[in-house]
């Protein structure tokens, strides 16, 4: 345990970063790890001599954190590890992680790692979420000719897997690559259709390159209450999982797609043309790759109701119905309300009178991107759409506002902002501000707590203010200005100065006294700290440097 305590104090993800480096060696060196994780550094020191039983060191401590992790070698070395887990209780265990090779459960050499499960030496009671991390070995020349012996195989690991975690209830699915294509093999999808039936829920992953398309058991499929798929490899079959969740439409609750090709609209229509509603339905996320060139808009009759209970919806990157369709029936129960809005999609919102005064009472947050690009049927001007936008506002305790713009900016938004002071997070995309900019829109809005955007200038000073005397003047003439404004977000470094970003943020935090943080991407932000110590020891910041430094703190200080 003296080797064990020291990384036992790691957080998890961090524990995992190491595992990760390690898997396959057999000898440990950590001054790579520790290079990038000085915070640890202290920590990881006394494990650098480690070398063989590292390994064993490292997946402990992620037991400890309630995880583990039976990845490479544990597999081949201990095929009975589940019932070894050091001296942790078996009960604290809530999340096992096991890399299998697909092939080997087909031939039953996996159910060695079971064997024990019906005399009671395998059992884990309280894991709640089972991971499988499929690889493939090399196809099996007989594999044509052993179809029932590998059904009998696969159904007894699935039954074996019901004894073993009898309270799971999610089971995900991620084939691994290995530097080559996952070699789906014919009977994989019979595999993962029986384990998402053990929960209802399907959550499969496959973010590489598959050689075929994996053909799912549908005609064994249970009725599912959840479908959580993440499809960008390009030799996925997205109508077997359309179908699948089409077939799945009156229990499921939850829809979350990110694929390449899959749009709202393919969930609503079958093969014969007509009409899917999912009555239990209450979070949609749909997002589709922006590769795509084809935009499909369907439109689907008005008697028609998709959506009668969603309380969420989040769509990438464009609305795909003609109509009002996602919106009918659901006024009431609307809580959440995330879309990319192009010309089209704001004309029909705004001609139907989508969200009129007092029409969704339960809708709490609102975030809305617009995106006038390059695209014919994007007319509407910045103007227009912040119009119909901040029309929601008054519906909203918390809101978003994004665009990604291209010739308009961002003044033309301003009047129309500055009649809405509801507003609490403002996020205006690639939007080059001035600090003036930033100054005139915390006026406007007493409760804004969070401001997306990226600084270009400081702007054209006041008459009769000289350059080295506008601390004094800012914080003579606005502070306090808003004791409500927290984070400005600076949104990607490519596009502005860190000197003049760091100078804006010190401005800013004058005028605003709770103001206490600065966020920007990681890779720029130790260089942004640095310039923001030395600016604030310079002469003219240096009298509000006791308050200042709270910038120099790694998150807000709440949080």
């Amino acid at each position: 345990m003296t080797l064990l305590s020291p990384i036992q104090r790691l957080p998890l993800h961090i524990v995992k970063i190491i595992v990760d480096h390690v898997v396959g060696s057999s000898r440990l060196a950590l001054d790579g790890v520790c290079k990038y994780l000085q915070e640890y550094e202290d920590l990881l020191k006394p494990l650098k001599w480690v070398s063989r039983n590292f390994r064993a060191i490292a997946f402990s401590a992620l037991h400890s954190h309630g995880l583990v992790s039976m990845i490479g070698p544990e597999i081949e070395n201990n095929l009975v590890l589940p019932i070894s887990f050091g001296n942790q209780p078996q009960r604290v265990i809530r999340n096992l992680e096991v890399e299998l090779d697909e092939r080997l459960i087909h031939s039953g050499q996996t159910l060695d790692l079971l064997a024990l499960v019906p005399c009671g030496k395998c059992v884990i009671p309280f894991v709640q979420t089972l991971t499988f991390l499929f690889v493939s070995s090399d196809p099996d020349p007989n594999e044509e000719t052993n179809w029932v012996t590998a059904e009998v195989h696969i159904n007894v690991f699935v039954y074996r897997i019901k004894l073993m975690a009898p309270r799971v209830s999610e089971i995900k699915v991620r084939p691994r690559y290995f530097g080559r294509p996952f070699q789906v093999t014919r009977h994989f999808g019979n595999l993962i259709t029986q384990l998402f039936n053990i929960t209802g829920r399907v959550d499969y992953t496959d973010v590489g390159n598959t050689v075929l398309p994996v053909e799912l058991s549908l005609e064994r499929i249970v009725d599912l209450t959840r479908v959580k798929l993440t499809l960008t490899s390009g030799t996925y079959d997205s109508g077997q999982f359309m179908q699948l969740t089409r077939q799945s439409a009156a229990t499921l609750q939850i829809i979350d797609i990110e694929s390449r090709a899959i749009a709202v609209c393919d969930l609503v229509r079958d093969s014969a043309g007509g009409y899917v509603t999912y009555p239990s339905l209450f979070k949609l996320r749909v997002v589709q790759s922006m590769d795509s060139n084809t935009r499909r808009r369907l439109s689907i009759s008005n008697d028609v109701v998709l959506f009668p209970r969603l309380r969420s919806l989040f769509v990438r990157p464009y609305y795909s119905f003609v109509d009002d369709a996602a919106f009918r029936g659901n006024a009431n129960v609307l809580e959440s309300l995330d879309l990319m809005l192009d010309g089209l999609t704001v004309s029909m919102l705004h001609q139907r009178s989508v969200f009129s005064a007092n029409s969704h009472p339960k809708l709490q947050q609102v975030n809305l991107v617009y995106f006038d690009g390059y695209l014919p049927d994007c007319f509407t001007t910045l103007a227009e759409y912040m119009r119909f936008a901040l029309s929601i506002g008054p519906m909203a305790s918390a809101r978003g506002l994004s665009g990604v713009f291209g010739k308009t900016g961002l003044m033309p938004g301003l009047p129309l902002i500055g009649n809405h002071p509801c507003i609490q997070v403002l996020s205006l995309l690639n939007v080059p501000v001035s600090f003036w900019d930033v100054i005139n829109l915390v006026r406007l809005l007493p409760l804004l707590t969070d401001f997306y955007a990226y600084p270009q200038s400081i702007g054209t000073l006041p008459s009769g203010v000289a350059k080295n005397k506008l601390v004094n003047y800012v914080r003579s003439t606005y502070a306090p200005m808003s004791r409500r404004f927290r984070c400005w977000h600076l949104k990607c470094v490519v596009y502005f100065s860190l000197e003049i970003a760091v100078r804006c943020v010190l401005l800013l935090a004058l005028a605003c006294p709770n103001m206490d943080y600065a966020a920007i991407a990681p890779h720029s932000r130790v260089a942004f700290m640095e310039l923001m110590k030395r600016a604030i020891d310079s002469r003219e910041f240096q009298p509000y440097a006791p308050r200042l430094r709270r910038l120099l703190f790694d998150g807000p200080l709440d949080c």
